[in-house]
C-alpha cells in the first residue's frame, strides 16, 4: 500500500491501485463535487459536506478549499478526506491529503497503514519515525504521531493531530529536509 496522499507511478496496476490508500490529483483544473470548476476558497467550501467543511477549516497555510477535491479513495473509516494541491505563490508541498475521523482508534489504524506503505526514514531533526511530536509552545504536550520517509522516491511526511482527529500526508519533493521544515512551521501548529 502507498501512503494516503501519494500519487501512483505510471506502472501501477489495478491490483496495486486497490492497495492504495488514496490518490492525489495534480490537475490544472480542480473539479468540484457537482462537476464544476471550483472558484474562490469560500465558494468551493460551500460545495463540500459539513464534515468536509470542518476539514477545510483545519487546512494549514498554503492550502485553501479551491485547491482541494474530495478524495478519490478515502480510508473507509474516515468521515471526510480531501486531496489538495498547493496554491499559487505558496511554499506548501505539491500534494497533500487531509483526512478527518470520528475516533482516535480509526485515525491511528489508518496512520499505521500509511506508515507501513512508506519507505520509512528518520525525521531530519532526529525525531523517531514513526514516533510522536509535541507542540512547540508546550514541549510536554504530545500533539500526535509522525512518520517521515519516501513513496515512489518522493519525500513524504504523515502526521496526526490527535486533538482534531486529523491525519495528514504531504509529499511531492525529493528533499525530505525541506518537506520536514515545512511541517515544523505549519503541520504541527
Amino acid at each position: 500500500m502507498l501512503a494516503a496522499g501519494t500519487r501512483p507511478s505510471a506502472g501501477t496496476t489495478m491490483c496495486a491501485r486497490a492497495r492504495w490508500v488514496g490518490t492525489v490529483f495534480a490537475a490544472v483544473v480542480l473539479v468540484g463535487v457537482g462537476g464544476g470548476v471550483l472558484g474562490s476558497g469560500e465558494a468551493a467550501a460551500d460545495q463540500f459536506t459539513p464534515s468536509e467543511q470542518q476539514l477545510v477549516r483545519l487546512l494549514p497555510p498554503g492550502y485553501a478549499a479551491r485547491s482541494c477535491t474530495r478524495a478519490a479513495n478515502p480510508f473507509p473509516t474516515s468521515i471526510a478526506s480531501l486531496d489538495c494541491s498547493q496554491d499559487a505563490d505558496s511554499d506548501s508541498p505539491e500534494y497533500a491529503r487531509f483526512t478527518l475521523y470520528s475516533n482516535a482508534e480509526a485515525m491511528n489504524a489508518d496512520f499505521d497503514v500509511t506508515a507501513g506503505a512508506m519507505m520509512v526514514a528518520p525525521c531530519p531533526d532526529g525525531n523517531p519515525s514513526p514516533g510522536t511530536w509535541t507542540y512547540q509552545s508546550d514541549s510536554g504536550q504530545v500533539g500526535g504521531r509522525i512518520v517521515c520517509g519516501f513513496v515512489d522516491d518522493l519525500a513524504d511526511v504523515a502526521w496526526t493531530r490527535d486533538g482534531q482527529l486529523l491525519l495528514a500526508t504531504v509529499n511531492g519533493a525529493s528533499d525530505l529536509d525541506n518537506l520536514y521544515q515545512w511541517w515544523r512551521r505549519y503541520g504541527g501548529a
